[in-house]
């Protein structure tokens, strides 16, 4: 198989279920690209090692291949595996509230430092969940469970860590806050707003901080992994992987996913996705449909071009339903 995705668009790569999309994009593209690039991709999880396969992507790239500098694939996996991990943490914006916290009055006269505020760190977590805010209940013949901890009552803590406030909030405080709520509490803050800023336009607005990731949806873990790469400085020379960005969203927060998406390829990047949904692939600029059918009946290239294109296209199985998406909605009477 040939194909050619244009840099600095974005592309959709369509398909029906089993056509070989994710085969090209998220296997063949990233491997050959990753190995350009001299990256060594994430290794397979252990659930699935037993299904995943094992052969080494055979191609090579052509064209202006030079111009991607960096890779990153925006998948739906969680951002942590245990309580310790949340949203706060991942993003980065964690740093800049202990730094606040430390530089208050009362925590220099104590001589408490950044670290002090940080529920990983000994000297400032509660003894008894180490920072987890839960503890786990071995239960016979059943699953173990995770109850607040009885000393902290969640708050991750110690007491004299939690004595210290920023603004009337102690560091549990701020972990227990929205997005939303975060925004107007830090509004002074340009540095701890920025992320908040793109985390909230982004749709998470409704999250908790100290939210863990054992708690979020892969769709959730998702936006929050985009978020951060929004928050970088964008310098046009990144290839973005997605694979079915839009599974389990609902439209409206498929609105905003397509505007953070759009930002990206406005600032000279490449995005590439995977995707079912013709609502989204009908706001892209570039459309690669893969098929026909499935299975043995897939994997060639059965159309390229615009959506307006695509949908010309008589054996595409894509094209009535992306030409659907295209129709102008009629105004109600």
């Amino acid at each position: 198989m040939n194909v050619s995705f244009p840099l600095g668009c974005f592309t959709a790569v369509t398909g029906v279920s089993g056509s070989g999309k994710s085969s090209l994009v998220s296997q063949s593209l990233l491997d050959l690209v990753a190995e350009h690039l001299g990256m060594r991709r994430e290794e397979v999880e252990e659930d699935a090692l037993e299904e995943a396969s094992t052969e080494k992507t055979i191609g090579r790239l052509r064209g202006d291949v030079d111009a991607i500098h960096r890779l990153i694939e925006v998948d739906q996996k969680p951002i942590g595996r245990t309580p310790r991990s949340n949203l706060a943490t991942y993003t980065g914006l964690f740093d800049q509230v202990r730094k606040l916290f430390a530089a208050t009055p009362e925590a220099r006269r104590r001589h408490f430092d950044a670290g002090r505020f940080s529920f990983n760190v000994a000297k400032g977590r509660c003894p008894t969940c180490e920072g987890e805010g839960q503890v786990s209940i071995e239960l016979l013949f059943m699953p173990s469970v995770y109850a607040p901890c009885p000393t902290c009552h969640g708050t991750r803590y110690n007491e004299k860590t939690l004595a210290i406030n920023w603004n009337g909030k102690s560091i549990a405080d701020v972990l227990n806050m929205t997005v939303d709520e975060a925004c107007l509490f830090f509004a002074q803050d340009a540095l701890v707003l920025r992320s908040l800023d793109t985390l909230r336009d982004i749709g998470l607005g409704y999250l908790k901080l100290g939210q863990s990731a054992t708690e979020l949806s892969g769709g959730e873990a998702q936006r929050i992994k985009l978020s951060t790469e929004l928050q970088r400085t964008q310098r046009g020379t990144t290839l973005y992987v997605l694979d079915e960005p839009t599974t389990g969203l609902h439209p409206r927060d498929v609105d905003r996913l397509l505007v953070q998406l759009n930002r990206l390829v406005d600032a000279g990047n490449t995005v590439i996705v995977v995707e079912h949904d013709m609502r989204t692939v009908a706001q892209c600029d570039w459309v690669i449909d893969v098929g026909p059918g499935a299975g043995n009946h897939g994997g060639t290239i059965v159309a390229a071009g615009t959506p307006a294109e695509i949908t010309e296209n008589k054996a595409s199985r894509t094209a009535p339903f992306l030409a659907n998406s295209l129709k102008p909605s009629r105004s109600p009477p």
